[in-house]
């Protein structure tokens, strides 16, 4: 079996398949992902705002995200063979998409209180902080108006109602991002 790639340093190799890098390497090539992922979002919402407006951008962006999540998430509940029967299933299925609660961008700090009611604090969130630096004018429609509908999509099963139980602004850079709750419901939230 061939060494595993830390790069691509070397020669050109047209049969390259990922299995062939380092997981060291994979892991690197998986935060670019994510950068071009929130980067291509932002990009996008610029450019509707451009030629349309605020308003037209911020409507076609919860849009575009609840239905990415609808159509992308299921499929990592599948890969993830996750079965989607609790909140506690739903949050196992948030750690896998890119812009997930695994790593450095939306960390999580979940309080299980059952399998069907969960509490998750987000201490630090990479959107609110270039909201903040960048565009705090953003910081009422991401996080008041479209994050709900999002998160909600995000977690897949439509009997899951989230709720927020802080959001921005913060009081300081040392405050938590957002906290919210999750609880199963008998009925479709969406």
């Amino acid at each position: 079996m061939p060494e595993e790639l830390n790069d691509l340093s070397g020669p050109y190799n047209p049969d390259l398949t990922f299995d062939m890098f380092s997981k060291e390497f994979l892991l690197k090539l998986f935060q670019a992902w994510q950068y071009a992922w929130l980067h291509m979002s932002e990009s996008w919402y610029n450019q509707v705002k451009e030629r349309f407006g605020a308003e037209a951008a911020d409507e076609c962006e919860v849009g575009a995200w609840m239905n990415m999540a609808e159509r992308v998430n299921p499929r990592y509940a599948k890969v993830g063979n996750i079965q989607l029967n609790t909140v506690v299933d739903s949050m196992k299925a948030i750690q896998l998409p890119l812009d997930n609660t695994v790593g450095g961008l939306y960390p999580v700090i979940p309080e299980i209180i059952n399998e069907n009611h969960v509490i998750w604090t987000i201490p630090r969130c990479r959107s609110l902080e270039f909201f903040e630096a960048k565009q705090p004018e953003r910081i009422q429609q991401v996080c008041h108006v479209n994050e709900k509908k999002i998160i909600e999509r995000y977690l897949i099963n439509r009997k899951i109602k989230v709720t927020p139980l802080k959001l921005p602004p913060r009081s300081s850079p040392e405050d938590i991002a957002c906290k919210w709750e999750a609880v199963m419901t008998e009925t479709d939230q969406w």
